[in-house]
């Protein structure tokens, strides 16, 4: 039978082989891999400029996944970015970022959003401000804690401005070896966000050795 254990990211020693009815009790227990980890979530209701998280488990989870749902701004044509800190959000990188999007619209356009020297990584490009023109996306963030490797992020996006439908996929890197431990969500224009539901989890992973 196969060590079974209950902590995230340590290393287990087993044969590799779970039964289906351990691999139920894992999943149970929140401790397969894959599960998530509920690490913070923020309700916008009145127009901020910053959306800040700075207490992300980054010594325990080197795979973060960030929820954004209904994001809403009172200003249209506008930027979401991100930006990150190694210094628990007292200050923020501005320098370094590089990201690389493809993006499609309804009407059948096609574009590209890219920058090999940037001040933050762009997560959505040009998002609108009309009623029903809210933004909806998911991002993967990885190594954030890791003081040896670069802090990536893998994104899909979806949103609407001028009665067109925009979709975008793409990433970006702080192309720095940094201990990441707090991000923050940002524009291009202050005081933007208006309403989001935003949810940050940790991914737990099993190791085989």
């Amino acid at each position: 039978m196969p060590y079974i254990g209950t902590q995230p990211n340590d290393v287990k020693k087993n044969t590799g082989l779970y039964t289906p009815s351990e691999i139920l009790q894992l999943t149970k227990d929140g401790s397969w891999g894959g599960s998530l980890e509920l690490i913070a979530e923020q309700n916008i209701t009145s127009t901020v400029e910053f959306i800040q998280f700075t207490n992300i488990k980054e010594n325990i989870y080197d795979v973060h996944l960030l929820e954004v749902r209904n994001l809403h701004k009172v200003s249209g044509s506008t930027l979401i970015q991100t930006k990150f800190s190694t210094d628990s959000g007292s200050s923020y990188i501005s320098s370094g970022y590089q990201y690389a999007h493809q993006r499609c619209q309804a009407n059948g356009s096609f574009q590209e959003d890219k920058s090999a020297s940037s001040s933050s990584i762009l997560l959505a490009n040009a998002t609108g401000s009309g009623t029903n023109e809210v933004s909806n996306f998911y991002c993967y963030l990885y190594n954030l804690g890791n003081s040896a490797k670069y802090s990536f992020v893998t994104l899909h996006n979806v949103y609407n401005i001028s009665a067109t439908l925009v979709s975008a996929f793409g990433g970006g890197v702080l192309a720095q070896a940094n201990t990441v431990n707090a991000f923050q969500l940002q524009s291009n224009v202050a005081n933007i966000f208006a309403s989001a539901e935003i949810k940050l989890y940790g991914v737990k992973q099993i190791w085989v050795t």
